[in-house]
């Protein structure tokens, strides 16, 4: 699995013949390999094609082809290999970060190997971050196509904007107004995967549907219940009347017989006052039924309403 940043330009002049690498900038340490040793690298040194070049954790180096830069941090190792009279220019990046400066008019190819990401940049001030399990790319100046060679997937940055593969996620783009993201064939996915954008909206579709029938359904069995509650409270209350009623005439005719009343008018009398409580308790009871009913109608439609909201959001 490779990480490839391919830096792409159309020459807006004549090609120019290649020239060499040379060091402008030392700091700290710094060295090539020529044969099998590793050498001290000093201002001037000419890099020939295809040489490693490394720096320590403390080293820094700047090299220059006309308008052209490559520059290194600390801890990094490349090698250039440059194909033809047209400057057709690969940088091979086992690890560490490096920033490329290439002016449009003097680049016709230029790309950056890593492991992880392919990336054609169509700007000219470009870093490239890579170590054993990722790589990133960030923009300067300019527009870089960034793809991801293992996954072919492929996304533009703009300055601000930085792309990154790691072993485990594909392709995704970060910053301000980040970009999307597509197959090679031109399907967009979803950032981050691999799934097409239309296959997960579909998913996400399918998914919501099924949730709002849930509520849909959750909602109006709790509304049966409270109703079903209600009409037991109606039920228990009229059982209590009727209770209450025919307690009140007998305690009325017991009453008449121990002081020897007319049980009949006593009787007539406790009726009458049990039959006008009853009406009230009825009224009472079916205010309440009908409260009850009207609540649990209105808690029920907020959470259906809730739930559509949601889902809709």
């Amino acid at each position: 699995m490779r990480f490839v940043v391919v830096l792409l330009a159309l020459l807006l002049s004549t090609p120019v013949w290649a020239a060499d690498w040379t060091v402008q900038r030392v700091r700290g340490e710094v060295t090539q390999k020529i044969g099998m040793s590793w050498v001290a690298v000093s201002r001037g040194d000419v890099i020939a094609d295809n040489r490693y070049l490394k720096t320590g954790s403390d080293g820094r180096a700047g090299l220059a082809r006309g308008r052209e830069t490559i520059e290194l941090e600390g801890n990094t190792q490349i090698r250039i290999k440059d194909a033809g009279a047209e400057l057709m220019t690969t940088v091979l990046q086992d690890f560490g970060t490096v920033s490329i400066e290439a002016e449009r008019r003097n680049v016709q190819h230029f790309s950056v190997q890593t492991k992880y990401l392919a990336a054609v940049v169509k700007g000219t001030r470009f870093t490239v971050r890579a170590d054993a399990q990722s790589a990133s790319v960030t923009v300067s100046r300019g527009v870089v196509q960034v793809q991801d060679s293992k996954r072919d997937l492929v996304t533009d940055i703009l300055p601000g904007q930085s792309a990154s593969v790691t072993s485990s996620v594909p392709l995704i783009v970060e910053g301000p107004g980040a970009s999307n993201v597509f197959t090679f064939k031109g399907v967009e996915v979803e950032p981050g995967t691999t799934t097409p954008k239309a296959q997960a909206a579909a998913a996400q579709s399918k998914q919501s549907g099924r949730a709002f029938s849930e509520a849909v359904s959750a909602a109006a069995k709790s509304g049966s219940a409270a109703a079903s509650s209600a009409a037991n409270s109606a039920a228990s209350s009229a059982g209590s009347v009727g209770a209450a009623t025919s307690s009140a005439a007998q305690g009325a005719a017991d009453a008449a017989k121990a002081s020897g009343a007319n049980v009949g008018q006593a009787v007539s009398s406790a009726v009458k006052q049990t039959v006008s409580n009853t009406r009230e308790t009825a009224k009472g009871v079916s205010e309440t039924v009908t409260e009850t009913v009207k609540d649990t109608v209105s808690a029920t439609s907020g959470a259906v309403g809730k739930t559509l909201g949601g889902l809709l959001r």
